[in-house]
């Protein structure tokens, strides 16, 4: 059963995914409209679905000792970073040619999902008293 905290956050994602490909869909139709990369829906999606995952669990595992909070961000984050490794070598060997493009927009995405994620699990940890911080 998914928690009141947990569907307030999962808004809160949705509005940040709807407000970023709102920017993108502006960037792309007009200045970086030679630089748009056939990946970029993909990588939108992992990078976000990968995010909402890992908060999720990060919440979860909140609720216990700081001992298992402290586990699970560094195994989560230690997975995420694999993940995301793997996905980029499949993306460039499926398609060299743009291979700065796909890195550069790769790294926005991340860069501003773990914004995202730092801030509302900063502020998950402080509103909760039972969390493990």
């Amino acid at each position: 059963m998914i928690s009141k905290e947990e569907r307030f956050f999962l808004k809160k994602a949705l509005l940040f995914c709807l407000v970023l490909i709102g920017a993108s869909l502006l960037l792309y139709d007009t200045l970086l409209k030679e630089y748009y990369l056939k990946f970029f829906p993909i990588q939108f999606g992992v990078v976000a679905l990968i995010t909402i995952f890992s908060h999720l669990k990060l919440m979860k595992a909140s609720e216990g000792n700081s001992r298992k909070f402290s586990t699970a961000y560094l195994s989560l984050m230690s997975v995420r970073l694999m993940v995301y490794l793997g996905f980029i070598l499949v993306c460039l060997i499926i398609d060299r040619s743009r291979a700065i493009n796909f890195v550069v927009t790769f790294l926005a995405l991340y860069l501003a999902f773990t914004i995202f994620e730092v801030i509302e699990i900063s502020n998950f940890l402080k509103k909760n008293p039972n969390s493990s911080n």
